[in-house]
């Protein structure tokens, strides 16, 4: 029952990567502007189905059988896809090209995996995650960043893909600590990681 619904949140999970698809294609001033507009409407959206009727039963319809119990309307909580949507515009916003392409491809290729993976074969701890699904979030993160660093003109070292894809599975892992969703904090926690260490290592 938990891996049918996990399967169905991760395949709507999966449409988004029409995002990194187009701004492969298309310029970061573009990109961005979609996105503040895209961004703009599901806070409206998503904020409103908490106080207005028809907004909560056009939503509902499409996607509470998506939503975890503590997003259904009337929670006065955000859904996951706003902080996805947020998480995409910081990062087209701070972050070069194929920076923000590969912060976007690990946030919705490893967290899907590590919630399957988790899921089907982990050991859940007490914070819901299971090592068996972060091992599955660093290892797809590290071959990103190696697609990324050679098609995507993601600029960097080997040494500093690790040492980004490490810190965010363990933002990832730990993200309840920090009271947000990891929605957000995944894009953001990598490309930050990426500018850093490529800062200190001179990259």
């Amino acid at each position: 029952m938990v891996f049918n619904f996990e399967i169905k949140r991760k395949i709507f999970h999966l449409y988004s990567l029409i995002f990194p698809l187009f701004y492969l294609f298309s310029s970061k001033l573009l990109t961005t502007s979609l996105l503040l507009l895209i961004v703009s409407l599901v806070l409206y959206l998503d904020i409103s189905r908490h106080y207005n009727a028809k907004i909560k039963g056009f939503t509902d319809k499409f996607f509470l059988k998506l939503m975890r119990t503590e997003e259904e309307s009337g929670s006065f909580r955000l859904s996951g896809a706003s902080f996805m949507m947020l998480g995409f515009f910081l990062s087209a916003l701070f972050f070069s090209k194929g920076l923000a392409i590969t912060a976007w491809l690990v946030l919705i290729v490893s967290d899907a995996l590590a919630a399957l993976v988790g899921v089907r074969i982990g050991t859940r701890m007490y914070n819901g995650k299971s090592m068996e699904g972060s091992t599955a979030f660093l290892i797809s993160a590290i071959l990103i960043g190696i697609i990324g660093h050679f098609f995507i003109g993601y600029n960097t070292s080997f040494l500093v893909i690790i040492i980004s894809a490490l810190i965010t599975t363990a933002i990832e892992f730990y993200s309840w600590k920090f009271y947000m969703n990891d929605n957000l904090l995944i894009p953001v926690a990598y490309g930050f990681s990426t500018i850093i260490f490529n800062f200190i290592l001179g990259i």
